[in-house]
């Protein structure tokens, strides 16, 4: 149907971690995502999670209502899309949302709550994705200060800050997925979701992280 809109859950590297945006928009959400990216917010915005239908206009109002009804002082500012929730949480409320509409479809595209998921999906190629746990540093056997290089430019490097899923490039600290976005915006080869599996862009010692957790087994 070409008048079905989307409302979508964006989340922005520098926001807090239960910070959202809950919007709503007739074009693609990648084109909206585009739009918010200006010189108010340090880094692009990433499609978290989106509810396709053709009364997307009524779903946003529902879930906006349902929030404020519920719990008002989560809304960061009067009368603004952003909110003081889980990303999780938030998707949650499109899934709810999305059983009042025969023609709704929810698609997920982070890859840690595609993880939660079973089966998910790849947000990169949409094909099931069987893993049963998101990807970290400690799993791989990854100490913390290791270097991790670009998949498209060896040149390139994160550090490992922590044991879960954590590295530092240009003074910034994000999850390995977001660092992945982050790269590609800045070498201009940014898919449209803006969305990675962050193990698929980097390497350990000349191995894709991916590929050593399939040796592992985990």
């Amino acid at each position: 149907m070409s008048n079905r809109g989307y409302v979508y859950v964006l989340t922005n590297p520098s926001f807090k971690d239960d910070w959202v945006k809950i919007g709503k928009s007739s074009h693609e959400v990648s084109v909206r995502s585009r739009q918010l990216d200006n010189t108010s917010v340090p880094l692009p915005f990433t499609i978290f999670a989106t509810l396709q239908t053709a009364k997307f206009d009524k779903a946003e109002k529902f879930i906006h209502a349902m929030i404020d009804m519920v719990a008002p002082d989560i809304r960061i500012r009067k009368s603004r899309e952003f909110f003081n929730i889980t990303p999780t949480k938030a998707y949650e409320l499109l899934r709810l949302c999305a059983e009042q509409y025969d023609d709704a479809e929810v698609v997920v595209y982070d890859e840690e709550l595609l993880a939660e998921l079973n089966p998910g999906t790849n947000a990169e190629t949409g094909r099931t994705l069987p893993r049963a746990a998101r990807l970290t540093f400690e799993m791989l056997g990854i100490p913390v200060g290791s270097t991790l290089t670009f998949v498209n430019d060896d040149s390139v490097s994160v550090t490992v800050v922590d044991n879960n899923n954590t590295v530092r490039i240009d003074d910034l600290e994000l999850s390995l997925s977001h660092a992945a976005r982050y790269l590609h915006q800045k070498q201009g080869t940014a898919n449209q979701s803006g969305a990675y599996q962050g193990g698929l862009w980097f390497k350990f010692n000349g191995d894709i992280l991916t590929d050593i957790r399939r040796k592992l087994g985990k």
